[in-house]
């Protein structure tokens, strides 16, 4: 398993106890839990506590996720060209400029070595570093480049494990973020960073797997026991006239003959109003999502009166660039792969 080859331990969901080995599945010697091996890929999941249950890994396909639909997209002829147009249009960029997953690696890697352990929480069909780096992603549906099949609000993960989280549109899915970022915390060794974007004002996507949306300060509170290093706007105001003229249009009508074309037009103005994002670059409180980078904060969290004070000052749309590398601290403890 990948996990194992990479020099990490996997941890019971339930109770945090290692897990051994045995045949086509994990077990917990301390609540005699098993937990399958589907293709290499452990399906750690607390049927307890998750959404999700592991038979449906094991029985089908289990949770399928929208970016590996895409792959599994049976269209053909005219659909299938369709299809092709409103993902190219639907995932049109953004005018606003913020750093994204690779740059914050790349930063973290050059202010301190040795290379970082990193996790990736929802992976979505991320790529992420380079083959050999010690780079575990997870999710909750089988796709390319999934390590394990975790559920956030339980990290199958033993304390201090990584250097770097990162959560990629994936807290708003989840039914408690806290949680989720407490377990993010757990698994960050001192100093560790987390790397979170999440949504503010867009619409629901994903069905019943969508449950939050975070206002700036709101997503700067729930990451109240890490330090800021940057944050910022992910999506502008631009972005969000994108989303409410498609919802607009859509709205209108549940007919198919009114959808279909609704729907186009959308996705053909999306672009064009992405652009403004760039130009509206003061609407911080009607942004369509946050980015967040901090640092492990010891002791006690941030005060929401120090959250509250902090609101302008601390929060504003020009904050899209990472901070220049300060004077490396104390080293971390290498560590290397087991052979």
């Amino acid at each position: 398993m990948t996990a194992r080859r990479l020099g990490f331990t996997l941890t019971c969901p339930r109770d945090g106890a290692p897990l051994t080995e045995g045949q086509a599945a994990l077990h917990c010697g301390h609540c005699a839990a098993r937990y399958p091996v589907v293709n290499g890929v452990p399906v750690l999941i607390d049927d307890a506590s998750s959404v999700f249950a592991v038979a449906d890994y094991v029985d089908s396909e289990g949770y399928a996720g929208p970016s590996y639909g895409r792959e599994a997209d049976g269209a053909s002829g005219p659909r299938r060209l369709y299809h092709r147009l409103a993902r190219w249009l639907g995932d049109a960029p953004s005018s606003l400029r913020h750093p994204d997953a690779t740059e914050v690696l790349a930063w973290i890697k050059a202010q301190e070595p040795p290379p970082p352990r990193v996790l990736v929480v929802g992976s979505g069909g991320l790529s992420l570093g380079r083959e050999g780096e010690r780079i575990l992603q997870t999710d909750v549906a089988f796709g390319p480049g999934v390590h394990v099949i975790a559920d956030a609000h339980d990290l199958p993960f033993e304390d201090a494990a990584f250097d770097l989280v990162v959560v990629v549109a994936v807290l708003e899915h989840v039914a408690d973020p806290q949680r989720c970022v407490a377990e993010i915390h757990r698994v960050l060794a001192p100093r560790g960073h987390v790397y979170a974007v999440t949504p503010f004002l867009q619409p629901v996507h994903m069905g019943a797997h969508d449950f939050t949306r975070f206002t700036p300060i709101g997503h700067r509170r729930l990451f109240r026991h890490f330090d800021e290093v940057a944050a910022g706007v992910a999506l502008g105001v631009g972005s969000v006239l994108a989303y409410t003229f498609s919802a607009a249009l859509l709205s209108v009508s549940q007919a198919r003959a009114w959808r279909l074309p609704a729907r186009l037009l959308g996705l053909l103005a999306a672009p064009v109003l992405r652009q403004l994002d760039g130009v509206l670059r003061h609407g911080a409180d009607a942004a369509g999502g946050c980015w967040f980078l901090g640092q492990r904060r010891e002791g006690a969290p941030i005060t929401d009166r120090e959250l509250v004070q902090s609101y302008h000052a601390g929060f504003r749309q020009e904050q899209g660039r990472l901070p220049p590398l300060a004077e490396p601290g104390p080293p971390r403890a290498a560590s290397s792969a087991p052979a």
